[in-house]
Formats: C-alpha cells, structure tokens, sequence
C-alpha cells in the first residue's frame, strides 16, 4: 500500500518548527536515552532533538448536520495539517497548524488519545490485503458535534475510501476498525439525526 502526502506548504512546516523550537509550547522529553528518532521517511519532516515531527497529513472537518443530511464526505473542508511529534521511537502529542488565511498559521502542540491511537491505526491499515495494491492520501477527519477523530484513507484512484475510527469513538463504533468510508457516514450520520436539534416548524 502507498500512503501518499501531498506536499507541505512551507508556512506549515515553519510553524511546526516554531513549535519544537519553543521551549514553553513543546513537550518535556519522556526520558533521556540512546535511541535514535525515527526516520521520518518524508522531505516534509523535520527533526528537532530529541524530537521528529513525522508523518505529516491533512486535516479535514465535517459538519454534523451534512452527515445528518446524508451528504458524506464530499462536504468535508481541509482546515490545516498535523504532525506526529515522536520522542525516540514513541508518539508523545502532535503539532497542529490550522490554516485561518493570510499566510498566518495557528500551529499548537497538542496529545491525548486520538494522537497516540493514530499509530495504532496506520499500522492497523498496512496489514489489511485487500489495500496493499492500493494507491491513498493519509489524512484524519474530525466531526465535532459527536467528539469523533478517524483516519482517512482517501482513495485516488477511485475505489473505496476507508475510515479508521480512533479511540475513544462513540457508542456503536469500534475503534481501529476500518470501516468502508459510507458505511461508518451511514452509522454517524443516523447517531447525528438523534443529536442535532430539530428544525423548528414553520
């Protein structure tokens, strides 16, 4: 399987790098030890030690009220990008930079659990068989009406993009399993109807 990333705008990277560089806005390193960061397999990762900012993707938003209305991903917007900040071999938080315009991007370090699944999640994706010969764009879609994050398998070359929940997901969800991307939009979608507030009457 190919997990493609399109190429990084410089202004996102320079915010990555403002972010590590910072010593009041970066993490603490977890402990001091021999390991060496990983490779960030990537043109667009930057490395600072003790930590690499790896994997960069896209991220994108969906209303809930769209997945109400059965209208799917195709309403989904690219709000900004986010790296993996790595301490040695470990995930410890990423680096999100929101695209507000005007070349002026807000980039926050951030962690908590959606950030530490995301590596469980990739790595879920490169063992299923039925991608492997299979050409994506990596990328993660929030909804927030319903506190949900999943990786995104958009695939370009038409086929069948995937959704990979990431923990914690809502009731009647399974975390980490790769859902075909209208399936699990079907399922949210239905739990959005319940949520969103009714229309008042004319």
């Amino acid at each position: 399987m190919v997990l493609r990333v399109p190429e990084t705008p410089e202004h996102a990277r320079a915010a990555v790098r403002a972010v590590l560089d910072a010593p009041h806005r970066r993490p603490a390193p977890t402990q001091a030890g021999t390991d060496e960061p990983d490779a960030p397999g990537s043109p667009d990762a930057d490395t600072h030690a003790p930590f690499s900012a790896v994997c960069p993707h896209r991220m994108f938003e969906i209303d809930l009220t769209d997945l109400a209305e059965g209208r799917g991903l195709d309403t989904a917007r690219p709000v900004g990008w986010r790296w993996l900040v790595h301490d040695g071999a470990h995930t410890i938080g990423a680096v999100e930079v929101a695209d507000v315009g005007g070349g002026h991007p807000v980039a926050r370090f951030t962690e908590g659990p959606f950030t530490t699944c995301t590596d469980a999640a990739v790595a879920t994706v490169r063992t299923l068989p039925q991608i492997e010969r299979g050409y994506y764009e990596l990328r993660l879609l929030h909804i927030p009406g319903l506190y949900t994050v999943a990786l995104w398998l958009a695939d370009l070359v038409g086929w069948q993009d995937l959704l990979v929940p990431l923990a914690p997901a809502p009731p009647g969800v399974q975390p980490l399993r790769p859902y075909p991307a209208e399936e699990l939009a079907a399922l949210l979608g239905s739990r959005g109807r319940r949520l969103a507030p009714t229309a008042p009457q004319p």
